[in-house]
């Protein structure tokens, strides 16, 4: 038995992410299982794990995203642990329900916390209710463009559009003024009914000058969080991180504490589990912090 009490850990992922967990399991004494697409038979990640099982054809939806090939995966290299590495799975809460299902330790958070951390509506309205700060903004059930429409007035020019599911930056429209706003809601409509299977969008208030900072969060099974500082991820493109600096610079003391404060906050509120990212933006126009 390895020392975190995991015998044999299957890796829901595949190269480089793959590969990092299987060297940490090798530290910890734990035997590790790969999955590969055909596409990804002669991959490093395949080669370097203590066994390695086939899950399906080069397309992720017929492999890395599919629950039930990783499942049997599990149960025919005898693992009794599954890590999801990130992305494909790693936020899925079906699958994290399966592994629970069949007896597998799903090494993340727990079900409940993925899934009322996969709805933005939901996150943002129990973070608010925790105390954690959130950005001024609408995430009701009336999704009728009138309502929408006075919504955006009330929170003022300019506005954030997103999909209340999904991620990756999808769906998200910046709208600086009531003319382009129906036309905003139409697309970003669009996209979240055909990415994710719902069409309900939220608001936000559009911070123009503005700094990107995540807070690193862990979480154990008896109630006790922690932090590890801060990172400025202010550097993006089409919303997604180029380059990531820790510490994030120009904060100060007081600064930096009320961050991790607020990100530990909101581990507790979600009762989180095992490592996470807390996202906060910070509003640096006219000198504000």
């Amino acid at each position: 038995m390895g020392k975190a009490g995991v015998e044999r850990l299957l890796v829901a992922n595949r190269g480089e992410i793959a590969r990092r967990i299987f060297r940490t399991a090798r530290r910890l004494g734990i035997e590790s299982v790969a999955v590969y697409s055909d596409a990804d038979e002669q991959a490093a990640h395949v080669s370097e794990a203590d066994y390695a099982v086939r899950i399906g054809p080069a397309r992720a939806l017929d492999s890395y995203l599919n629950v039930d090939a990783i499942l049997q995966a599990a149960k025919t290299s005898g693992a009794d642990a599954v890590h999801p590495g990130y992305g494909f799975l790693s936020e899925n809460s079906v699958f994290a329900r399966a592994c629970a299902t069949s007896k597998l330790n799903f090494v993340g958070p727990p079900v409940d916390a993925i899934e009322k951390m996969g709805s933005k509506a939901a996150a943002r309205q129990l973070m608010s209710d925790g105390g954690v700060p959130v950005i001024p903004g609408y995430h009701g059930e009336d999704q009728t463009d009138e309502r929408l429409f006075a919504e955006a007035k009330s929170i003022g020019f300019p506005v954030l559009i997103k999909p209340v599911m999904g991620g990756g930056g999808k769906g998200m429209y910046i709208v600086y003024d009531e003319n382009h706003l129906g036309e905003a809601l139409q697309a970003s409509r669009g996209v979240a009914s055909s990415a994710f299977g719902d069409s309900r969008l939220l608001l936000e208030k559009f911070i123009a000058q503005s700094r990107h900072v995540e807070v690193q969060i862990f979480g154990d099974k008896h109630g006790n969080h922690v932090h590890l500082w801060e990172r400025d991820c202010s550097v993006q493109r089409r919303h997604q991180k180029i380059i990531e600096e820790a510490p994030a610079p120009d904060l100060g003391d007081a600064l930096r504490s009320k961050f991790g404060h607020a990100a530990v906050a909101a581990a507790k509120q979600v009762k989180y589990e095992n490592a996470g990212t807390v996202e906060f933006i910070m509003d640096v126009s006219d000198g504000k912090r």
